[in-house]
């Protein structure tokens, strides 16, 4: 039988960590590539890896890296 999972406290364990950034560090390590805005930089994507920051466009399905930030 499966284990009840108590929705609002993983909802609210998930706040904390992506809050505390220890949700994106899990991911990272776990060899996830994430995608988001880039404040900074309106006119980019920014992609994180455990490699760095890059800002850059999708053309044909793929990511396109133009810019490398360092951290």
């Amino acid at each position: 039988m499966i284990d009840d999972i108590d929705i609002l406290t993983l909802s609210e364990e998930i706040e904390r960590d992506s809050q505390s950034g220890a949700l994106r560090k899990k991911l990272l390590k776990k060899g996830e590539t994430l995608y988001g805005v880039a404040p900074d930089f309106p006119d980019y994507i920014e992609r994180e890896t455990l490699d760095g920051v890059s800002l850059g466009h999708w053309e044909n399905g793929a990511f396109v890296a133009e810019i490398c930030l360092i951290e």
